[in-house]
């Protein structure tokens, strides 16, 4: 999230309603996570400056009276390209199953709560609660050592948990990461991939390890590590950590070293796993584990449902879900209790595919995202 997303606010004044009377705003129709559809009077901010990877955009809004949340959607133009509308879908669809594996339990506060979705608006959307606390962009050197090791348990315990659902956050970084004085929240789900598929260019040094900025292998959740490491070295010592490998005082930061140390190896499969470093962090425990042990009774359903969905877009020709050029990345339905209930975008007569256009989330500076390169994803 941006900077004027983290935390301040918006005056209740400031919000505006799309369209029609501002006494009597607009009712906004959407699909909850149970797969209700629900309408309520609804209220834009402004659009947010930097809050979500290009082309989304994200506003405040204020649904009803008082409640407010955050907006992430598409314009209408982009949502007309197929590559672009994934990139929201794919969103929805971590988004979903992260609630609907976590919702409801003691995990669920580390993760962006989904209010809503509609993928078959003019402009597709999904709101969220809002965001905890402020971005760990302006926490370094602002936090105690007892804070840093909480921030530091719940990215790992957040990394676990992704990898229990077969998914891995390429996204970590500092702007994605939030405080609130108590737990930590990661956001940026559409950084979200499916472990094992095939990597693509994605992120920035030195959040991202080498081997995702340079999209070899096959996506990893321990790629997720490297940057839980790197962000808490910067929370640490002030300052970025080194590209490729361990910083060079890492030693002078002894709890970090003894903790995420071999997380800073320049190769996936030289870091340790999420579950080893959990037990370092939290010992006798994996809740990942004790998470997925639980029997689904709606699993048998589920699967049949997206098998249904999947021959629906393989007949209406679309490549499949996730990530633009990842066709393995995470599926967008969430089954019977909320499922993303669309054929693909529309298009009008003879319209092309657009290139992607193509963008980061970060901590970093607009300098920063211009190096990186507007073709990394």
């Amino acid at each position: 999230m941006s900077e004027r997303a983290a935390g301040h606010g918006t005056a209740a004044q400031d919000f505006r309603p799309p369209r029609g009377s501002a006494e009597m705003p607009p009712d906004l129709s959407f699909t909850t996570p149970g797969g209700r559809r629900h309408q309520v009077p609804t209220r834009f901010g402004p659009d947010l400056r930097r809050a979500v990877r290009p082309p989304l955009l994200a506003r405040e809004v204020l649904l009803g009276d008082a409640w407010k949340g955050v907006q992430v959607r598409l314009s209408a133009a982009d949502a007309s390209d197929q590559q672009e509308y994934l990139t929201l879908e794919t969103e929805v669809g971590a988004a979903l199953m992260i609630h609907r594996a976590f919702g409801g339990g003691p995990y669920q506060r580390l993760f962006p709560v989904p209010v809503g979705y509609d993928m078959d608006a003019a402009e597709p959307f999904l709101i969220y609660s809002e965001p905890r606390g402020e971005p760990a962009t302006g926490l370094a050197h602002g936090i105690s050592t007892s804070d840093q090791r909480i921030i530091e348990r719940d990215l790992v315990l957040a990394v676990r948990l992704l990898e229990s659902l077969g998914l891995a956050h390429r996204g970590i970084v500092p702007a994605a990461v939030r405080w609130d004085g108590e737990r930590a929240q990661l956001w940026d789900l559409g950084a979200v991939a499916r472990i094992g598929a095939p990597r693509t260019p994605w992120g920035v040094p030195p959040y991202a390890p080498p081997e995702q900025r340079a999209g070899t292998g096959e996506v990893d959740a321990r790629d997720a590590l490297w940057s839980t490491a790197q962000v808490m070295y910067q929370l640490v010592a002030g300052r970025q950590g080194r590209p490729d490998g361990p910083p060079a005082d890492l030693d002078a930061y002894r709890s970090l070293a003894q903790t995420l140390g071999g997380a800073f190896a320049s190769r996936a499969e030289d870091r340790p796993t999420a579950a080893r470093l959990l037990g370092l962090i939290m010992p006798d425990s994996d809740p990942a584990a004790m998470v997925t042990a639980r029997p689904d009774p709606l699993e048998p359903h589920r699967r049949e449902f997206d098998a249904a969905l999947a021959r629906k877009r393989a007949a209406a020709g679309a490549d499949g879900f996730g990530v633009p050029g990842n066709p393995d990345g995470p599926h967008p339905t969430a089954g019977p209790d909320g499922t993303v209930r669309s054929g693909g975008p529309r298009r009008g007569p003879g319209e092309g595919e657009r290139a992607p256009r193509r963008g980061w989330l970060g901590g970093g500076s607009e300098r920063d995202r211009g190096r990186s390169g507007r073709g990394r994803r």
